[in-house]
């Protein structure tokens, strides 16, 4: 499901507001004990991310879970030089030393799927309660919460911590595949790292 490009952040109360974190998207999806970690076009992204699949495997059960794959700094901002270097980053040794110095995150904020049910038809808002049951949160892995009706507030975080801006999203739809306006991409213009300001990723 993807998000339309918006013009302004706002208020609404059947909405919930979520920081736009810089990131790859990517669809997590575990069976049979396995866990793929599958980019927006299909690539498999697991090798190059070790850290992030063990912090799956974690997760009880067999699920397909909606996230952005982030490397974060210490201060909390996600560096997108650091995530797009060690996407790129094969070889074990090389892997495991990007790992250690640049540890990954998955915020993860829908689901598509749990056990045998899928989810895909269910409410944004019943989608979220069951994604919240089904991990607790980690260094590695975090519950995107946000906020139910105060866009324009939420949208003033992001511009506040040079974040890259805000995904709104309507609490009554379901999952669809394709571009949406239940989902509704804010742009930060102000956003420090220019190139992400076409949001071409998610």
């Amino acid at each position: 499901m993807l998000a339309t490009l918006g013009k302004r952040p706002f208020k609404d109360a059947e909405w919930i507001f979520e920081l736009k974190y810089d990131g790859y998207r990517c669809l997590v999806r575990k069976s049979d004990g396995t866990v793929e970690l599958l980019s927006r076009n299909g690539n498999e992204l697991g090798g190059s991310f070790p850290d992030v699949v063990a912090a799956v495997a974690s997760i009880r059960g067999t699920f397909v879970l909606d996230a952005e794959l982030t490397v974060d700094e210490q201060n909390g901002r996600s560096s997108f030089e650091w995530l797009r270097r060690r996407a790129v980053t094969k070889t074990p040794g090389a892997v495991r030393q990007a790992a250690a110095r640049h540890p990954a995150r998955l915020y993860f904020f829908d689901a598509l799927a749990i056990g045998d049910d899928d989810l895909r038809s269910l409410p944004l808002e019943e989608r979220k309660r069951c994604l919240r049951s089904a991990f607790d949160d980690t260094k590695t892995m975090i519950f995107a919460t946000g906020i139910v009706g105060e866009g324009r507030w939420v949208f003033q975080q992001a511009v506040a911590h040079d974040l890259e801006g805000m995904v709104a999203k309507r609490l009554d739809a379901p999952y669809r595949s394709g571009r949406s306006r239940d989902w509704i991409k804010i742009k930060n213009a102000d956003y420090s790292r220019r190139e992400a300001l076409g949001w071409g990723k998610s």
